[in-house]
């Protein structure tokens, strides 16, 4: 099959938004960039792994990742995949989880004889785009034209979520730990609807409520209270009598004794409220901070470094996985 698959990722950088204003009123939300990264696992799981797996399935050897950060791929990088014989194209942008058959996609595509498919789903544009190669090799590039919806539309009716913000994220968080989509999360169910990741240290008077998750080598320490609702990832330390509920806190993230976590993102010392979006620095009054004196995990496929992408890079990269 003449296929280029290109899966574009946010620049690796942007897994840590160090927020410019910080404020605890609502209406200077705006000035803010969400915590929430496409590139940390959701339940333990990886969105840009569950993509991959997907193209896997449509037999072609090996895709291409961009960190370019661009809307779209530039047309000469399009141009330079053409001149090598390529017949067509399927570009995912990596904003999205969606439960796709992408064979299906590639079946439309050549009914409908389109030069450009774009996948639509109830909201609108999901990222994922099919187009054959005289759009890129010719001087006028028809993949960075905007699509006729009604004529080069994929009608997609079947899972998909957004997961650009926190409160994204938290919404697929929630629908997979009732079993509302295809996802689960990554650990062994030790009590109804209540996960646990290997190696976690959860003492004996935490109260568990399901549905909630816990990582791989997170300690729940004595006298906490985690869920509903609530994901606790991989090397978190949740301290003496703290509750997290309907929240999520990401990798390495420590939190202090005596706190109510609720509604909210934790990254390290930075929280975000999912209802406003207001981002506040926690770890001067010693709330909150990056758990760096635990034994961290060893990578997981959510992160930038494990798919061969520079942590620090703006500029644009490629990295070719084999499949």
């Amino acid at each position: 099959m003449d296929l280029a698959a290109v899966v574009i990722v946010p620049p690796a950088e942007s897994s840590v938004a160090i927020p410019e204003i910080r404020s605890h009123e609502p209406e200077h939300a705006s000035n803010f960039h969400s915590l929430a990264s496409l590139l940390t696992p959701i339940l333990g799981n990886d969105v840009l792994h569950a993509w991959i797996e997907r193209i896997r399935k449509l037999g072609v050897p090996s895709l291409w990742l961009s960190s370019s950060g661009q809307e779209n791929l530039a047309c000469s990088t399009l141009q330079a995949f053409a001149s090598q014989g390529i017949q067509r194209f399927l570009t995912i942008k990596l904003k999205s989880y969606a439960e796709m058959d992408l064979g299906d996609l590639l079946q439309f595509h050549r009914e409908s004889r389109n030069t450009v498919t774009e996948v639509h789903d109830s909201q609108g544009q999901l990222g994922v785009r099919v187009f054959d190669h005289p759009s890129a090799a010719s001087g006028n590039c028809e993949y960075c034209a905007p699509v006729d919806a009604e004529h080069a539309a994929y009608p997609f009716r079947g899972y998909s979520k957004r997961v650009l913000s926190a409160r994204e994220r938290q919404d697929l968080v929630g629908d997979v730990l009732i079993g509302g989509c295809a996802m689960r999360p990554l650990g062994k169910e030790v009590a109804e609807q209540v996960w646990v990741g290997e190696g976690a240290k959860i003492a004996d008077s935490v109260r568990l409520i399901g549905p909630s998750y816990i990582g791989a080598h997170t300690e729940i320490r004595s006298g906490a209270t985690i869920g509903p609702f609530a994901s606790i990832e991989r090397d978190c330390v949740v301290d003496y009598g703290t509750t997290v509920e309907r929240s999520t806190l990401l990798p390495g993230t420590y939190l202090a004794s005596g706190l109510l976590i609720r509604n909210a993102l934790v990254d390290g010392r930075y929280l975000e409220d999912l209802n406003s979006g207001v981002i506040a620095d926690l770890q001067p009054a010693g709330l909150t901070a990056r758990a760096t004196t635990r034994r961290r995990a060893s990578s997981s496929p959510a992160d930038a470094r494990a798919w061969g992408l520079k942590a620090s890079s703006s500029a644009a990269e490629w990295r070719q996985v084999q499949l």
